[in-house]
């Protein structure tokens, strides 16, 4: 349950971090995606780290496929995040829904 709950909220943050450069920034879809991918990919590194420091401490995994998860994970997360993003941003674009905002305010 905690692991559904942690990939609803990572996927609810990726959602309003899109939302919040398209709307408030107005940033065009590829800055859109190319700052929501970065933060995944942080996100990721992160991760990495955490099970690096995990590793040390309980005296267990592979050093070097953890070392390498410090790259590889970060790239693996951010590419698809990516496309999502550029795909979704480009699709809002298409709505020119902040032009419809823009006349109800």
């Amino acid at each position: 349950m905690w692991r559904l709950g942690a990939w609803l909220l990572a996927a609810l943050a990726f959602v309003i971090q899109i939302a919040l450069e398209h709307f408030r920034f107005r940033n065009s879809p590829a800055r859109t995606a190319l700052l929501a991918s970065a933060s995944v990919s942080i996100g990721a590194f992160a991760l990495a780290v955490a099970a690096n420091i995990h590793a040390l401490t309980a005296g267990t995994g592979n050093r070097r496929l953890l070392a390498l998860a410090l790259l590889l994970w970060p790239i693996i997360t951010g590419v698809p995040a990516f496309i999502v993003a550029l795909v979704v941003a480009a699709g809002l674009a298409r709505l020119r829904l902040p032009r419809l905002l823009e006349k109800i305010h």
